[in-house]
């Protein structure tokens, strides 16, 4: 992809991050304030995790027959991206999740935007879309697709949101079956509304779906990430990395660039290159690229998505973000909800 493409979708998924951030926040901070009206809810940090995802999804990877369930809290970046398409109001924006607005989970029945899975308990846009796909065998094994070309179903999925037992379940029913055409993206942000993720759970993952017959692609490092691990010192920045607990990680993008850096260098200084490559940088520079994960970096999402994109084989997707992400709040232990 040119470097004038990664510009624009960058432009865009700016855009769809705020636009998704003002409308929770007009819904709770600026609508009806004048009346006393209650707080309403919403999910910025949420929809701010998986911004990049969607929007390397949306703006470049989908088909016209390929088909999406949007994890229940990133509602409002689904009405982002659909009111920059002409297929949302600003009017419903102004009244999300009020009576006739723009719904806080994706509706086919209540929203206006051409909603593919009405994803409004936590777990069942998951399984919705295994069974979607083998519905689509099904029909095509019967002649009934004639010559219209089979759609890829996909799942945007929270991480804590894998604690449902129902989706185990239809994992089960997909390797009876025969899956195929089924994507499963985990937004993989390590913060719940009541916890920070079990460390390890991504070694979980990985074992259970490809005992099932998944391929799993990891994006955990960011392109600026693996240009610092080839620089000298590169080596032992990336497994400090690896080794970093979850909720240390939260706390670090939370607190900016002079905490990393002193948190990186009481924990690698004076190891004479790795001290250089993180001294090289400025305390803004050194917090972008400890934040540019898999699951932020546009070209990593967009070329995994690609090569996926080759094969009919069903994919799990384990894409490392930061919740919050681009926001002040990012990082922060309250910020689903506190």
């Amino acid at each position: 992809m040119s470097a004038a493409s990664l510009e624009t979708l960058g432009t865009l998924e700016s855009r769809v991050r705020w636009l998704a951030s003002w409308t929770i926040h007009n819904a709770n901070h600026l609508r009806g304030a004048d009346v006393g009206d209650v707080k309403v809810g919403g999910h910025q940090a949420s929809c701010a995790s998986i911004s990049t995802i969607m929007t390397a999804l949306y703006f470049h990877s989908l088909r016209p027959q390929d088909r999406v369930a949007v994890k229940p809290h990133a509602g409002p970046i689904f009405h982002a991206i659909q009111y920059l398409a002409g297929n949302q109001s600003l009017e419903k924006l102004q009244n999300f999740r009020g009576f006739h607005g723009a719904q806080s989970y994706p509706s086919r029945t209540k929203d206006v935007d051409d909603v593919d899975f009405s994803t409004g308990s936590v777990g069942l846009g998951v399984a919705q879309t295994l069974f979607s796909s083998l519905v689509q065998d099904y029909v095509k094994a019967h002649g009934g697709l004639n010559k219209a070309p089979e759609g890829r179903m996909i799942s945007l999925v929270g991480d804590a949101e894998m604690d449902e037992g129902n989706i185990y379940e239809a994992l089960l029913e997909g390797w009876k079956h025969g899956l195929r055409n089924c994507w499963w993206i985990v937004d993989y942000n390590r913060q719940s509304l009541d916890a920070v993720i079990r460390e390890g759970l991504w070694e979980k993952f990985e074992s259970i779906f490809r005992n099932f017959g998944w391929d799993v692609v990891t994006l955990k490092y960011g392109s600026l990430q693996e240009e610092a691990f080839k620089e000298p010192g590169g080596n032992k920045l990336r497994d400090w990395i690896d080794l970093c607990p979850n909720q240390l990680y939260c706390a670090l993008a939370y607190q900016g660039g002079a905490a990393w850096r002193k948190r990186l260098l009481d924990d690698l200084g004076d190891q004479g290159e790795v001290t250089e490559l993180i001294e090289r940088r400025s305390d803004e520079e050194l917090s972008k690229l400890m934040c540019n994960l898999g699951g932020h970096d546009l070209p990593s999402l967009i070329e995994a998505f690609e090569e996926a994109g080759k094969h009919d084989r069903p994919v799990l997707f384990l894409c490392y973000t930061v919740k919050g992400f681009g926001l002040p709040l990012a990082g922060h232990k309250d910020n689903h909800a506190g």
